[in-house]
C-alpha cells in the first residue's frame, strides 16, 4: 500500500548509500566532461572544420535534394557520434568508483546514466556548434 510518510523518509534520507552515489556523480560527472572536452576539440578543429555545411552544399540542387543531402549528412554526424560516445562510456568505465573502492559493498555505477544523459548529451550538443548548425539547417529545410 502507498504511504506518503514513507516517501518521505526516503526522499530525505542521507545514508552512506545516498552519499555514495552523489560522490559517484560527482566523480563520473567530471570524468565524462573532462572527456567530451577534449572530445569536442578534436572534432571541432578537425572533423567539422573539413566536414562543415558550406564546404557540402551545392547552390544548383533543388530543395528537395538539399533537404535529401542535409539529412544523409547530419545522420552521418549523428552515427559518428554515437560510435564515439559508445567507446567514450567504455573509456570512463576504465575508471574506478571510488565509493566502490571505499566500500566494496556499494555498488559501483548505478548513477552512469543519469551522468552520461545529462553530461554527454546537453554538453555535448552546446561544444559542437557545426552539429548544431547542420540541425538548424535541415530544420529550415523542412519548412
Amino acid at each position: 500500500m502507498y504511504n506518503i510518510s514513507n516517501r518521505l523518509d526516503k526522499l530525505f534520507a542521507f545514508d552512506n548509500i545516498r552519499i555514495f552515489k552523489i560522490i559517484e556523480i560527482i566523480e563520473y560527472s567530471f570524468i565524462f566532461l573532462l572527456l567530451i572536452v577534449i572530445l569536442m576539440l578534436f572534432l571541432n578543429k578537425y572533423y567539422f572544420k573539413y566536414f562543415n555545411l558550406k564546404k557540402e552544399q551545392d547552390e544548383n540542387d533543388t530543395k528537395n535534394v538539399k533537404i535529401i543531402k542535409s539529412f544523409l549528412n547530419l545522420f552521418k554526424d549523428i552515427v559518428l557520434i554515437v560510435i564515439i560516445l559508445f567507446y567514450l562510456r567504455k573509456i570512463a568505465l576504465l575508471f574506478p568508483s571510488i565509493p566502490h573502492l571505499i566500500n566494496p559493498d556499494f555498488i559501483p555505477n548505478t548513477t552512469l546514466d543519469y551522468t552520461i544523459h545529462i553530461a554527454l548529451v546537453v554538453v555535448l550538443m552546446e561544444l559542437l556548434p557545426g552539429l548544431k548548425e547542420k540541425i538548424v539547417n535541415l530544420g529550415k529545410l523542412l519548412e
